[in-house]
């Protein structure tokens, strides 16, 4: 057999029986774990990325007061707003009109990990 038939006989082979190639069905157990994982990382990615970016103001745990007495606590801005407005704030470039706060930009993943730790503040209280 050719080279040029044995290609077209091996790519037949695989397009016919696909289904060796099929992946293999995840329990839902399995995926409801997996899901889990996942949202238990984003939430410890966004507390870690508050506990470097806001910490320095803001009380950024479930109790705490704020090093910078004037600065909220992260916990009340996440009962104060809708986690929606916070993510549109995020998304726009987090500018406030207090002039000792810098202004921030996130990246989409790091507001997906803000807003899943958000939304832990939330559920605390």
């Amino acid at each position: 057999m050719s080279t040029t038939a044995r290609a077209i006989a091996i790519a037949f082979a695989l397009v016919a029986g696909g289904s060796s190639c099929a992946r293999t069905p995840v329990a839902p157990q399995a995926r409801a774990e997996t899901s889990v994982s996942v949202a238990a990382e984003a939430i410890e990615r966004g507390r870690l990325l508050t506990s470097t970016t806001c910490a320095g103001c803001h009380a950024t745990g479930a109790s705490g007061d704020s090093p910078l007495p004037a600065a909220t606590p992260l916990r009340e801005i996440a009962h104060r707003y809708p986690l929606d407005q916070l993510e549109e704030a995020f998304a726009g470039g987090l500018v406030t009109t207090h002039p000792a706060m810098p202004g921030y930009n996130f990246r989409a993943s790091e507001i997906d990990d803000l807003i899943a730790y958000f939304e832990t503040l939330k559920a605390d209280q």
